[in-house]
């Protein structure tokens, strides 16, 4: 009779010893699909957070190494101060996604009839940010400031100025309207005409201590403002060294290449370093990439334990199974059916089982996948199980199964026919 209808009579007589295997391979198979899906989720996730957690690092004046002066207001640094020139060298590596850097005053702003904007602060002044791209300001990247209506301040912007929702609402404005600014509208500054150009909301709440910005606790969040650099400059004409950047802080595409991009940087010859010095801000990214990191070998770790437990047991089911078929091997032996034949006709018998088992448990973990990956904090759409993932499973699952038949056929098949039949008598 021909081997391969041997093992289906054999696994259809004996079928709930097939039924016991089906199940176990189906199980195990649904869980190892899962763990794969849920791990490469972890990945993805990982590769997400590289490019979003918002990853820098700030170049700022030295002024250790620089010399110091006295005039009206007190001692001062003579360091040199960051140029704009510098800013779009050290732009330029790559890397580096963008960067921001700005200077802090508080001016006052006017409607076109005149009328000052009010703001929480009964001055109504406003914390503002003469910026060259607020989109890379830490306000926004952080998150604690969204972005709401309109469009970044940016290098090419003369005269544009970002205000949030709520002093826009309670003052009437609305994008495009015309803005007039000015630092201190008791002396002879210059007056400033900008344009409304984006409107933000605040997310983070100031008096938070892990949200908090800066020293500037005498102004709400809503009442920070930022306008463009080149207005900036304009308000403060009448201020020695009021527009002159004093750092600068620059976020990198792949916040795992920080230190290799600091390191470039470090490199451009027409900067004196001894003026400057450079700080990486990873924080966040590093205690989350530990995070996941762990995530990630528990998910490992339990996919091998799975399936080093399961090969134990599948061994075990086999290698009884064996034993109790000891006669018929015999017979089989002694009627001139050679060794690999019967051993054959084990691995077919198993891999009968596992030709519907894998088909079943792919289409179970699609089921099963997102339930458990929501057990290691992924969202349930975000685990996919693959055809990649049942084509792997499949190929090694099938090479397990044609070892643990091997290993469990040893103690019966190193036996002699006649060796066999007397052990039955």
């Amino acid at each position: 009779m021909n081997l391969g209808i041997r093992a289906i009579l054999y696994s259809a007589r004996k079928w709930k010893k097939t039924l016991l295997v089906f199940c176990l391979l189906l199980a195990i198979t649904t869980l190892v699909l899962s763990g794969l899906a849920i791990a490469d989720a972890q990945e993805e996730q990982a590769e997400e957070v590289r490019g979003t957690t918002g990853a820098s690092f700030t170049v700022e004046r030295n002024l250790s190494t620089g010399g110091w002066a006295s005039g009206n207001g007190g001692s001062y640094s003579t360091q040199e101060f960051i140029t704009e020139e510098m800013l779009q060298e050290i732009g330029s590596v790559d890397g580096i996604a963008g960067y921001d850097a700005a200077v802090v005053s508080m001016p006052y702003y006017y409607t076109q009839s005149g009328e000052s904007i009010v703001t929480e602060d009964v001055n109504n002044s406003f914390y503002t940010y003469g910026s060259l791209n607020s989109e890379y300001n830490e306000l926004f990247v952080s998150g604690r400031f969204e972005l709401v209506e309109g469009t970044h301040i940016t290098e090419d912007m003369p005269n544009g100025l970002i205000l949030s929702r709520d002093r826009a609402e309670k003052n009437g404005l609305k994008l495009g309207d015309k803005v007039s600014g000015i630092n201190n509208p008791y002396a002879d500054d210059p007056e400033v005409e900008m344009e409304l150009v984006g409107i933000f909301d605040v997310l983070a709440d100031k008096d938070d201590e892990a949200t908090m910005y800066d020293a500037a606790t005498l102004w709400d969040y809503t009442d920070y403002a930022f306008c463009s650099y080149n207005a900036m400059k304009e308000m403060a004409v009448n201020y020695e060294d009021g527009s002159k950047l004093q750092e600068a802080h620059f976020f990198v595409e792949d916040a795992a290449q920080l230190d290799n991009v600091i390191a470039e940087v470090q490199n451009i010859s027409s900067i004196n370093w001894d003026n400057f010095i450079i700080t990486a801000n990873d924080e966040v990214y590093q205690n989350i990439s530990s995070a996941l990191s762990d995530t990630g070998t528990l998910i490992t770790t339990l996919i091998v334990v799975i399936t080093a437990v399961s090969m134990v047991l599948i061994i075990l089911i086999l290698s009884m199974s064996i034993r109790s078929r000891k006669r018929e091997t015999g017979i089989l032996l002694a009627v001139g059916i050679a060794k690999p034949a019967v051993i054959l006709q084990y691995v077919l018998e198993t891999l009968l089982i596992a030709v519907v088992a894998f088909p079943l448990a792919y289409l179970s973990s699609k089921q099963v996948a997102g339930t458990l990956g929501t057990l290691f904090g992924k969202a349930a759409e975000n685990v996919i199980v693959t055809p990649e993932h049942f084509m792997l499973v499949a190929i090694v699952g099938g090479i397990l199964l044609v070892a643990a038949v091997l290993v469990s056929s040893i103690s019966t098949m190193r036996l002699k026919p006649k060796q066999i039949l007397s052990q039955m008598e």
